[in-house]
């Protein structure tokens, strides 16, 4: 029985085929099964096949965006770009197949602990391992609609936000600060702004192609 009905039987066995070694690598290191990361992976390819701007089996940077936007709701070109970088580094056009299976899972099944990881990379845009009030005023001026007094809302904002996660009162949000307080509260994970897909399109994305 295809995973894929939308594929050639012949065409997704040797597609799995390729694939097996990574799948087995990455059933070890992921919350998927082998069918569930094979459907995961066949997602991918097929987003490949459709791709003009693919280059060396990578979908690129642009697919993926348009992704992000149907299937996991995520919009905001600053947001995505800051995505890319916490995902691969930010060095490259293209997006690994690895990076996608390792991208859903996080998304669709990830550990609290796995996530704070992930969205304090997001966050650290200047990959100091410390965020500052200068680049927290950047990340929570995305947050906040743009109108007269604007800026004012931001630096209320970011004082609000610099007492509630500066825990050691350094003047910058270090990792230990940052997971110190969604530990203790996770609903803070997303405080700085958009990280994740929000629940409603993770368990749509999970209902439609990892129910079995």
């Amino acid at each position: 029985m295809n995973l894929d009905v939308t594929l050639d039987t012949a065409e997704e066995i040797r597609f799995l085929s390729k694939v097996s070694g990574l799948v087995k690598r990455l059933a070890r290191s992921t919350h998927f099964t082998h069918q569930e990361l094979e459907v995961v992976l066949l997602l991918y390819y097929k987003i490949l096949k459709n791709d003009p701007d693919a280059a060396g089996g990578q979908i690129s940077r642009q697919q993926l965006t348009t992704v992000f936007d149907t299937a996991f709701g995520i919009t905001d070109m600053a947001v995505i770009r800051r995505i890319y970088a916490a995902l691969d580094g930010g060095n490259s056009a293209h997006v690994s197949m690895e990076t996608w299976a390792r991208m859903v899972s996080l998304y669709v099944r990830g550990t609290l602990e796995e996530k704070i990881q992930y969205c304090y990379r997001v966050y650290d845009i200047q990959r100091e391992g410390m965020i500052r009030r200068d680049f927290l005023m950047v990340l929570m001026r995305g947050c906040v609609r743009q109108e007269e007094g604007v800026d004012e809302a931001v630096k209320d904002l970011v004082d609000i936000l610099m007492t509630r996660l500066d825990l050691d009162r350094d003047g910058a949000i270090s990792f230990e600060d940052y997971r110190k307080s969604v530990m203790g509260t996770p609903l803070l994970l997303e405080c700085l702004g958009q990280a994740l897909p929000d629940r409603i399109h993770v368990e749509a994305f999970a209902t439609t192609f990892l129910v079995m």
